[in-house]
């Protein structure tokens, strides 16, 4: 069916944002994209939910509104802050507990208990993050040593040049 393809499809539109804040935030200040990204979704949740649009009568949801407007704003301004102050292969495995943190508030407030095939993948994701973490945080730090002994030498062969000179 057709329908299962809108995962894929969701995958593939929250990589792109990724990319695209991570680019951006080298022009711009999070502060910046935070603003610029609440006033571009203004226009899509207004053709949403204009048609069954309706004021709030009790101070209890304008609270809860308010408050969920701040921290989905906050919420973007630490994903774009963690993009500017590190690299996306870093900070993109942080993006996952979103994961297990929706499955523990599903069955906190609804009490459901997701079917077994979500656990499966959920469980390949969890994997494969792990994995190319791993492999990066292994791969990363022997290039930087290599570089830093090479350094070190150089600069060990440039005392001692200076050393035998004087």
């Amino acid at each position: 069916m057709w329908a299962s393809l809108l995962p894929v499809a969701a995958a593939f539109f929250w990589a792109s944002a990724s990319l695209m804040t991570k680019f951006t935030v080298s022009r711009d200040t999070p502060t910046t994209l935070v603003f610029y990204l609440l006033v571009l979704m203004l226009p899509f949740n207004l053709a949403f939910g204009l048609p069954k649009f309706e004021l709030p009568s009790d101070w209890h949801v304008w609270a809860l509104l308010i408050a969920i407007g701040g921290l989905t704003a906050f919420a973007q301004w630490a994903i774009a802050k963690a993009y500017s102050v590190a690299d996306a292969s870093f900070v993109q495995p942080f993006d996952h507990i979103k994961l297990p943190l929706n499955v523990l508030a599903g069955f906190i407030v609804f009490g459901w208990v997701p079917p077994g095939m979500l656990w499966v993948g959920s469980a390949l994701i969890i994997a494969s993050v792990i994995f190319v973490t791993h492999y990066e945080r292994r791969q990363n730090p022997v290039e930087v040593l290599w570089e830093e002994a090479q350094h070190e030498a150089e600069l060990k062969g440039n005392k001692q040049l200076n050393n035998q000179s004087n």
